[in-house]
């Protein structure tokens, strides 16, 4: 059991949502705490200046999150960024002192092996454990 655990969602179905939160949190400590993250990568606006196109876009992100959490009956807290994928992650890792983090691993691709994945660099960068989720959604 881990103190803090942080679960990455990506891209992908509901049911891959589902599976990644459901994981994440029997690995959370009796007094844990469970974070998840999903960062927005190509947003209209800079991150530092977000326009209404792009809060709009962030608040459905948190609202689809939230859902997920009550469908599964998880409590946690909830947090969209933009940017890169793979650096978003890893910067709330440390954020937050993660002890654990959930991410899934899913079909290879070629853009993914010219470009490399989220999760090859949250492997690489991450300051704690990793639990790599294999998923059948």
């Amino acid at each position: 059991m881990y103190n803090t655990v942080v679960c990455a969602i990506g891209r992908g179905s509901r049911e891959r949502t589902q599976q990644l939160i459901t994981a994440a949190s029997m690995l959370v400590a009796p007094n844990g705490k469970l974070h998840l993250v999903h960062v927005l990568d190509g947003l209209a606006s800079s991150s530092a200046f977000p326009d209404e196109w792009d809060m709009g876009v962030i608040a459905d992100v948190e609202k689809t999150l939230v859902r997920a959490l009550r469908s599964t009956g998880t409590s946690a807290s909830v947090h969209v960024r933009e940017g890169r994928p793979s650096e978003g992650v890893v910067a709330l890792l440390n954020e937050v002192h993660a002890d654990l983090v959930v991410i899934v691993s899913h079909r290879d691709d070629a853009l993914e092996h010219v470009f490399g994945s989220v999760l090859d660099h949250v492997v690489r960068n991450a300051p704690c454990s990793i639990h790599i989720l294999r998923t059948t959604a």
